[in-house]
């Protein structure tokens, strides 16, 4: 190779360094969360609606339109002179646009959602709204737990099959048997000899007739109350397993619950079992005075944190230290034989701290997903004496290294007479390069309730340091490039010649 053909590569490789240097050298500040949106729903100051549930949220497109929404669910009541007049299940799918919040549709029975979620589960490239919950009867009482199927058309609402009978309080969606459709995984609470345990199914969607393909009672592992479920494949070894976050033994002795099963086609079987207290022989009181317990996990999900290519499971809840209720965030791993606990923290504000609800992706487009936790702090007795602070909401956002959860962002918030972030989901809703962060729950005002829907954003995140890092960096390449080229040609003519 020619000297000036080396100088001019040497110059070309320098610009193309430099820019390139330039681009991926940008990394997302992040300091605090701005609050982008906030939605109240058609109750408020007349009546009553509240997303409660720990699952009642989901986030993405279940129209098909390459737009995501936010589903919700819960209970809502009218009232008159003070008293209430009924109670529904109010189905809500919501848009955001950057600027408005929309009602694209909506369905009332009378009943309850106690939790959804969104896939579509028969393999007609059509997504499907699976919503779970209790009917009332025309005197009020709940007469049946229901598991229905919706599709959303043309803005309209249409049931397309339902399923009564069993009790459903979490959901998620994987496909188990490895035939290319998704099947439905649900954990419910089970009244089995006059003692609580709870019940895990698999369900089929075919036809538009949902069946049940398979259950069983989870006594067998001790588990009192069953509060979440996920499905994924935890070890790369091409099984899907199934995570339970539960809680084992009476209420006022809670341990907090992790177990993993595996589905064969034909039954469940427990694969590990993992039991724990922060400190045993204490019990906590709720901000009402009645029973908390001690240590409960109230929501699971599993994806990888730290980069190294093998999902960690994360499970919120609470945990009793004799003196508060703190809120706890542990990271587990299952490798196929063992599950182990590879982090956990636990934190108060107040005399309670709870994490209700958990989420996890990469909100800050930092190239690594987070843990996103919400659920609320409050005093003690707050529920009963209104001289103490009101309760409030609680946002927070967790990286994980792999030996260590780091807070990366926190916020607290209160509304009305008081606020409980119930729910949190995540996902890009108007489209803009960036995550946003979903909240809704529950606040007071009164003897009244509204879910005080909360749309969030990280600061000083944009999309530039995600999908439009890579547009712009090709564009600075083809610049240089080009750069390059009309220095040679001007070099050339400037007589720079072979040596």
């Amino acid at each position: 190779m020619s000297r000036q053909n080396r100088q001019l590569i040497s110059i070309t490789f320098f610009i193309t360094l430099f820019c390139s240097s330039a681009i991926f050298g940008i990394s997302a500040q992040t300091e605090d969360f701005n609050l982008e949106a906030e939605q109240n729903w058609d109750t408020y100051t007349i009546g009553g609606t509240c997303v409660y549930g720990t699952q009642n949220i989901f986030v993405g497109d279940v129209n098909g339109d390459g737009a995501m929404e936010i589903v919700t669910g819960g209970f809502a009541y009218g009232t008159v002179n003070g008293s209430i007049t009924g109670s529904e299940a109010p189905l809500r799918i919501w848009s955001w646009n950057g600027q408005n919040v929309t009602l694209k549709a909506s369905a009332n029975w009378r009943g309850n959602i106690l939790c959804l979620s969104a896939a579509d589960v028969d393999g007609d490239k059509t997504v499907e709204i699976i919503t779970a919950g209790y009917y009332r009867n025309e005197t009020g009482n709940y007469t049946s737990s229901c598991l229905r199927i919706w599709r959303l058309n043309d803005q309209e609402l249409d049931l397309e099959a339902q399923y009564e009978g069993t009790s459903v309080n979490s959901i998620s969606v994987s496909d188990l048997d490895k035939d290319g459709i998704p099947e439905i995984v649900t954990v419910g609470r089970l009244r089995k000899n006059s003692l609580n345990t709870g019940q895990l199914c698999l369900w089929h969607f075919k036809g538009n007739i949902l069946s049940l393909a398979g259950k069983l009672e989870l006594d067998s592992a001790n588990v009192t109350n069953a509060n979440s479920v996920y499905a994924s494949d935890l070890d790369n070894n091409g099984n899907v397993e199934i995570v339970v976050g539960s809680y084992s033994d009476n209420l006022n002795n809670s341990k907090g619950q992790l177990s993993i099963w595996h589905w064969n086609d034909k039954e469940f079987f427990l694969k590990a079992n993992e039991i724990w207290q922060l400190v045993p022989g204490v019990c906590a009181k709720t901000i009402a005075g009645g029973i908390q317990g001690n240590t409960v996990v109230n929501n699971v999900k599993a994806a990888d944190l730290d980069g190294d290519g093998f999902k960690e499971i994360v499970a919120g809840g609470f945990a009793f230290d004799g003196e508060k209720v703190n809120a706890q965030l542990g990271i587990w791993r299952w490798d196929g034989m063992v599950l182990s606990r590879l982090q956990s923290h636990e934190w108060a504000t107040d005399y309670l701290t709870e994490v209700k609800s958990l989420s996890i992706d990469d909100v800050d487009n930092d190239g690594r997903m987070e843990a996103v936790t919400s659920g609320m702090t409050a005093a003690e007795d707050s529920f009963k004496n209104s001289e103490t602070p009101h309760d409030r909401g609680q946002l927070r956002v967790w990286g994980f290294n792999g030996t260590a959860l780091i807070l990366e962002q926190n916020a607290e918030w209160t509304f009305d007479d008081g606020a409980c972030a119930w729910n949190v989901g995540n996902g890009d809703i108007d489209d803009d390069g960036v995550l946003e962060i979903i909240t809704v729950g529950c606040t007071a005002l009164g003897s009244l309730c509204d879910p005080d829907m909360r749309i969030w954003s990280i600061s000083n995140v944009s999309a530039t340091s995600s999908y439009s890092l890579y547009v712009l960096a090709i564009g600075v390449l083809v610049t240089t490039f080009a750069s390059s080229a009309l220095i040679i040609a001007w070099l050339r003519k400037r007589g720079y010649r072979r040596q």
